[in-house]
């Protein structure tokens, strides 16, 4: 249990602020992609392919990483919408979609990494690692029980 002091207040608003931004951008870029993968266009971002390019069963793959992302985004927002807007903390939500959002990260490391992407684009790909470590820092805020309320110290 932490005292909530007004930086911690101020600084839980950030984290969850920027991680509703990051999965509206994630959003967007996933819709992007899944529209240029459908209709049979290469996607260059966000899964830029390895020097062979995407085996076939790799789409159902990453459609299947992309699926379970917008779970992550969807309790994002709810997330984002109840805890800054409502101002009804709701740690389990932000914890739950962290939690896919990061799981989602390491399978599509695991899937990815072997396959030569991450070493032909390592800037596109290690960018995507760098936009997610505030994330990671809301994650273990969460689970240490910070809150976003300024007038309790309680763990809800």
């Amino acid at each position: 249990m932490h005292k909530i002091t007004k930086n911690n207040f101020k600084l839980m608003q950030i984290l969850v602020s920027y991680y509703a931004l990051l999965q509206i951008l994630h959003m967007l870029t996933l819709a992007w992609a899944g529209i240029l993968m459908l209709t049979g266009q290469e996607s260059p971002f966000p899964i830029l392919p390895p020097p062979g390019g995407w085996d076939a069963q790799t789409l159902p793959f990453m459609f299947g990483l992309g699926g379970m992302d917008v779970i992550a985004i969807i309790l994002a927002f709810v997330f984002a919408y109840q805890s800054l807007i409502k101002r009804k903390i709701t740690r389990r939500t932000g914890i739950l979609s962290l939690t896919i959002a990061f799981t989602g990260a390491l399978i599509f490391a695991a899937g990815t990494f072997p396959s030569g992407a991450w070493g032909a684009h390592p800037l596109a790909y290690w960018i995507m690692v760098i936009l997610f470590i505030p994330a990671g820092w809301l994650l273990i805020r969460l689970l240490r029980g910070d809150t976003l309320s300024p007038h309790s110290s309680e763990k809800k």
